[in-house]
């Protein structure tokens, strides 16, 4: 079973204690190995980028970060590929793009059906076959968020995640609801997780080890 994770800095291990190391382990990894504990053969191809949005040109720092522009070329790439997981929507809540939970739903569904149509699963390059596919809403922003005096020495505008916590409330219930409209396998982790106090965005060590196990019981009961 070959797994391919598209997600964006808490996907690629951007801990929230600020040093910009790749945590090794990060929770595809930490999924994967307990996969392996349920006796489930799999294998895993990670396409995570800090800063990835589902479908925006980001004027400040680089269309390369729009997940629409380069999912169908990663999946492609990495076929044969059994299930795909999307987890994206953290960087859709920054200011500067105005998007709302509704939106940013839309979008990840938008890129579920890019997978559907992707002809990227198992047999050889001519066969038709797509990979399923889940989508993950990421868990709600940290309070701190809020605060336009957060991170103020690195981000470029103190008002660059203002607005977002309110909306990351309400993104699950946007999510969910159109996955079960198009029949997508669901997954919100704030069942399991929250931010980390200490950076609103990202998560601590412990998060990702917890996630990834849910990861793995959740697709080992659902999905395998």
């Amino acid at each position: 079973m070959h797994i391919f994770v598209f997600g964006d800095s808490n996907s690629w291990g951007y801990l929230s204690d600020g040093t910009g190391n790749k945590y090794e382990k990060r929770w595809p990894l930490v999924m994967l190995e307990n996969l392996k504990k349920h006796s489930i053969n799999t294998t895993l191809t990670e396409d995570s980028l800090p800063g990835r949005t589902t479908a925006i040109d980001d004027p400040q720092d680089g269309d390369f970060l729009n997940g629409t522009r380069n999912l169908k070329t990663s999946l492609l790439a990495h076929s044969p590929i059994d299930h795909s997981i999307i987890m994206l929507g953290t960087n859709d809540l920054k200011a500067r793009f105005n998007r709302s939970p509704s939106e940013i739903s839309l979008s990840l569904i938008n890129l579920a059906e890019i997978v559907h149509s992707s002809h990227a699963g198992k047999g050889g390059w001519h066969e038709t076959n797509s990979p399923s596919v889940s989508i993950i809403c990421p868990p709600i922003l940290g309070e701190l968020a809020a605060n336009p005096d957060w991170n103020a020495d690195i981000i470029r505008s103190k008002k660059e995640w203002i607005g977002g916590y309110k909306k990351s409330i309400l993104l699950s219930k946007e999510i969910q609801s159109l996955c079960s409209k198009y029949d997508i396998h669901f997954i919100d982790s704030n069942l399991f997780i929250k931010s980390s106090k200490k950076d609103p965005i990202h998560w601590d060590a412990e998060a990702h080890h917890l996630f990834g196990r849910e990861v793995a019981n959740i697709l080992s009961k659902e999905i395998y």
